[in-house]
């Protein structure tokens, strides 16, 4: 994901995330277990908050999420964090970093968050958030950390389920997304759109139907 700033808006480009409007019981729904690592701290309440939106917008495209934390200061808060941590990843596994923005980056594209998806197979296995830079869209924004980490999270997860760099028209995947609109905080901007809801869901089966013809 990456961020353009200039005249007043943020131009983020970043892959698909689509999911399910399908009503479906939670017990049958696909786990996608999120592994964090954070090399820059972000405070509990924030992180709390954060976790809960995200798990809210897959929850409600028909995707659960099980968080794992991983880094020392999370790890602690979660029964067994560092045993699961241990264990090799599985095709239902991805890895999510917070760190910070590269020093590199040019001041008028700047980065809120990237993802490493193989297209050739339509997966990908590491999704990166630069909390400095999310917090600054935060700031520009005039909303909570935690309002543009959660979405900042939820579409870089569908980068790594889909393992595409398309673009819905309208929602949460939409490619521009201005200060103003964390304000006005309309619904239709903030949530997955229906169309796109059953790509995600079934690139989630593909993704563990090829574990499966890999094992045998």
């Amino acid at each position: 994901m990456r961020s353009v700033a200039g005249r007043g808006m943020f131009v983020i480009f970043c892959g698909v995330l689509v999911t399910s409007s399908l009503a479906a019981a939670k017990e049958t729904r696909p786990t996608l277990v999120v592994r964090t690592y954070a090399a820059r701290t972000v405070t509990t309440a924030t992180w709390t908050k954060a976790i809960g939106a995200t798990t809210a917008v897959l929850n409600r495209a028909g995707i659960r999420l099980d968080w794992v934390h991983c880094s020392s200061f999370r790890a602690a808060e979660v029964e067994r964090g560092p045993a699961r941590c241990a264990v090799p990843t599985g095709r239902n596994d991805v890895v999510l970093r917070i760190i910070s923005a590269p020093s590199s980056a040019p001041r008028d594209l700047v980065p809120l968050g990237d993802s490493m998806v193989d297209t050739s197979q339509q997966s990908g296995m590491l999704a990166t958030i630069y909390l400095d830079r999310v917090e600054w869209l935060a700031h520009e924004a005039a909303v909570p950390v935690d309002a543009v980490l959660a979405r900042a999270i939820a579409h870089e997860l569908g980068h790594l389920l889909l393992g595409t760099a398309a673009h819905s028209a309208r929602g949460l995947m939409r490619p521009v997304w201005r200060p103003e609109e964390f304000s006005l905080n309309r619904p239709s901007d903030w949530t997955i759109a229906p169309a796109d809801s059953e790509q995600m869901r079934l690139a989630y089966h593909r993704r563990l139907e090829a574990s499966a013809l890999i094992v045998n």
